[in-house]
């Protein structure tokens, strides 16, 4: 899967990385149903590159990516994720099963 290898190919240590794979797979788990399995993949492969994009520090937290990334597929696959939010002032304090329709 092209989704694991743009993860596992960045240039992070060993617990960021893990971080990043968490937050992957949290993010995934949340959205997958809301897609056809034939735009799996390029789904996958969207939500790592937000996610590794949103990787700065050795100090990353899997809420944080998890949401970076959640907010890059909302804005690009708008009609499957209506509801959720595309601006960081609607994340506080909300958690991940209220945005969904």
């Amino acid at each position: 899967m092209q989704a694991r290898r743009i993860i596992e190919g960045a240039a992070f240590g060993p617990e960021t990385l893990r971080t990043a794979r968490e937050a992957f797979e949290t993010a995934w788990w949340e959205i997958s149903v809301r897609f056809e399995p034939t735009l799996h993949e390029e789904v996958r492969e969207h939500l790592a590159t937000a996610i590794i994009s949103a990787t700065r520090t050795d100090r990353a937290q899997v809420d944080v990516l998890r949401d970076a990334g959640l907010r890059a597929i909302a804005r690009v696959y708008p009609a499957q994720l209506a509801k959720l939010p595309v601006d960081d002032t609607e994340l506080v304090g909300r958690p991940l099963s209220q945005w969904a329709p």
